[in-house]
């Protein structure tokens, strides 16, 4: 149903809006984006994930458009999107700047790296056009909150955890054209942390590595290179679409990186639910119980979890509870 659904929506985009588009509305548990260099093996490993049949060519720059397709992963659908491959200087062109705006949008992004190639140079250049563009991969935004307010002037909170001269940050926001803000510093920050909240393109994303084509001659040592150098800021990932090995734990790092569990919900008559509901990491019962209606939420009274874990297989739990991916809850009401 997704796929069909994604494959028409990307068929009528030249006649929707005159033009491509490089954005696609997001659907099921997250939105994914294969990125790499031309050739990188993007298109296959788009086609072995999700059944697509994006066109793979032995020429350059293939991908044209963005492919979509759906990862069908323990029962949750997963959007996987194929953007065309980034070259130098893609910023700077019209159509790089859509691309990069897909790439900024996507709930994950993956990095697609040759394995047939040397793999650090193409990291390199990845990370490099993707920082140009204020797309930080897999980095922690700075302890800092940021609002603009309509009046009041500036309202600066623990200034004192400020690294540098505090009359920088009034300069900053007069430069900016700000008048009236909110901010707290929540920890030590430089003015370098304060120009990236400040400036509202900085996007955090999280990211992974998948090395393709691992049936070629020299990818094992390509694959441990680039182990050694970003295996402490990515996970990675090696993937052999002719050999049929990777696939499946690329798959899983696909869902693990997008932050989220697979929630069941359970009936009074015992039955549990076919579909898992998609919560963010640390979501607690509480969300849940919003998240199914606001009636749940208004007369809860307890739930129960049931858990594959060993050290808890069944406990009664309140709102504040942290959900684990897998579990299976049954919401007892006032009404019940």
């Amino acid at each position: 149903m997704l796929r069909s659904e994604l494959e028409e929506r990307r068929a009528r985009r030249k006649v929707s809006t005159g033009g491509p588009s490089y954005s696609l509305p997001k659907e099921g548990a997250g939105q994914v984006v294969l990125v790499g260099l031309t050739s990188s093996g993007k298109s296959t490993l788009l086609n072995h994930l999700t059944g697509a049949k994006a066109k793979v060519g032995n020429y350059g720059f293939t991908t044209q458009l963005p492919e979509p397709g759906v990862l069908k992963f323990g029962g949750s659908d997963i959007q996987i999107i194929e953007m065309p491959a980034l070259f130098e200087g893609v910023e700077e062109s019209s159509i790089g700047r859509q691309i990069l705006g897909g790439i900024r949008n996507a709930d994950l992004i993956v990095l697609v790296i040759d394995l047939s190639k040397p793999p650090i140079p193409q990291m390199e250049f990845l990370i490099q056009v993707l920082e140009k563009s204020r797309i930080k991969l897999n980095k922690t935004p700075p302890p800092i909150r940021f609002a603009k307010t309509g009046s009041g002037g500036f309202h600066i909170i623990g200034q004192t955890h400020f690294q540098g001269d505090p009359d920088l940050i009034h300069q900053l926001l007069h430069m900016r054209r700000i008048h009236n803000c909110s901010l707290q510093f929540r920890g030590p920050a430089t003015l370098e942390d304060l120009i990236e909240v400040v400036d509202s393109r900085t996007r955090y994303a999280p990211a992974i590595v998948i090395g393709t084509k691992g049936d070629a001659t020299n990818s094992s040592s390509h694959y441990e290179e680039l182990c050694s150098q970003y295996g402490g800021e990515f996970s990675i990932f090696a993937v052999s679409v002719k050999n049929e090995r990777g696939i499946e734990a690329a798959a899983e790092g696909i869902f693990r990186g997008l932050g989220v569990i697979r929630v069941y919900t359970r009936k009074a008559s015992g039955e549990t639910a076919d579909k898992p509901l998609i919560l963010h990491q640390g979501a607690t019962i509480e969300d849940l119980a919003d998240r199914l209606h606001s009636d749940f939420l208004r007369s809860f009274r307890y739930a129960i979890v049931f858990r594959k874990s060993e050290q808890m297989r069944r406990k009664k739990v309140g709102l504040t509870f942290q959900l684990e991916d897998q579990d299976i809850i049954q919401i007892f009401t006032s009404g019940k």
